[in-house]
């Protein structure tokens, strides 16, 4: 039987550009086989959270998931196992009696319950290594066909070739990001999804690789850093969770807002997850900074802000910057107007410059 991909490969064309459309490719990938859900998730289980793609049903039940997996063993090692090597698996292979794998913890408590009872996995190759393509049938769907392997086939090419054109749009939007901070007093550190960095960006724009933490602030403040980042990492991307730290070095202050990577700038494949602004501040920027929270009352994100705004950055550079809705910078922008009493940006920054 042949199956018509054209739906398919617009949705993957669309996701090489826009992140969200993955979901919409899982809901067609769920269409194709007659299943009932599906989801991208990364191999590395650490890296798990609120960063895939799934059909709608299937994000639904990963809510329940996340708190489960830390009492319920998943049990399919081996169906991983057999997809590595051949490129799919179904758990059939690996529990053949269906009655005792429903018996099983994780089918009986979780599976079974959102009717996902029966599982192909299809490997993809990824920039970020290879990651399983989970397809869910329900809980009494027949064992895989060879018109279900036909399509396994059909569609791991189409999906291979949109995670590398997703990587490579997604490197030169980071590689055009940097460029914000060209000439500013700040540098951005890029962090993977274990919290491990993996380059800064420095104040000339430039990528250096494999930095150390220790150069983004004092140690006895990034053992804290390294817990509070987890935070960041797995919130939820669309409410822009944001961790901000001052302290002074070498008479200096040092001004760190660490956040999701925008959402501009995302796809599902990449290893890094979030950045850390580090701005330094000389006597006058901390002068204006500690006027700015002592005498107006802004937090220390409507500082950066601010700041981000004095230094050039239009509110829709912010908006990539913080990695927030532009609507959001807007409402953030308000707020800050009615705090210091200006009429309008043009105000604001003149305020900034004269405090």
């Amino acid at each position: 039987m042949a199956h018509d991909l054209t739906k398919l490969q617009a949705l993957l064309d669309h996701a090489t550009d826009d992140a969200t459309y993955w979901d919409a490719v899982c809901e067609e990938v769920t269409t194709l086989f007659g299943a009932t859900g599906a989801l991208l998730p990364p191999a590395n289980p650490q890296v798990r959270g609120l960063w895939m793609g799934g059909s709608a049903r299937m994000k639904e039940a990963l809510i329940e998931y996340l708190p489960l997996a830390r009492t319920l063993s998943d049990p399919r090692e081996g169906v991983l196992t057999i997809m590595f090597e051949r490129g799919w698996a179904s758990d059939d292979e690996v529990f053949p009696d269906r009655a005792a794998k429903a018996q099983i913890p994780f089918y009986r408590d979780f599976l079974r319950k959102w009717d996902f009872g029966n599982v192909l996995t299809i490997r993809l190759l990824t920039p970020n290594g290879y990651w399983p393509l989970t397809v869910h049938f329900a809980n009494d769907h027949p064992p895989v066909t060879k018109d279900d392997i036909a399509l396994v086939e059909a569609i791991q090419p189409l999906f291979e070739q949109a995670a590398k054109t997703a990587a490579e749009k997604s490197h030169q939007r980071i590689y055009d990001f940097s460029q914000f901070f060209k000439g500013t007093d700040s540098e951005v550190f890029i962090f993977d999804a274990d919290g491990k960095q993996c380059f800064n960006i420095d104040q000339g724009g430039r990528i250096r690789t494999q930095d150390q933490l220790a150069s983004l602030m004092p140690k006895e403040i990034s053992e804290e850093f390294r817990m509070e980042l987890m935070d960041v990492l797995t919130s939820d991307p669309n409410k822009s969770l944001s961790k901000s730290y001052q302290f002074m070095q070498d008479d200096l202050g040092i001004n760190v807002l660490v956040i999701q990577i925008p959402p501009s700038l995302r796809h599902f494949f990449m290893p890094f997850k979030s950045c850390a602004i580090r701005t330094v501040c000389d006597e006058t920027n901390l002068v204006k900074h500690n006027r700015l929270r002592e005498d107006y009352g802004l937090t220390e994100s409507e500082i950066s802000t601010v700041n981000l705004l004095a230094s050039g950055k239009t509110p829709a550079m912010i908006a990539d910057i913080m990695s927030l809705k532009p609507a959001s910078v807007r409402q953030r922008l308000k707020l800050i107007y009615e705090k210091a009493e200006v009429g309008g940006q043009v105000e604001l920054v003149a305020l900034y410059a004269r405090i």
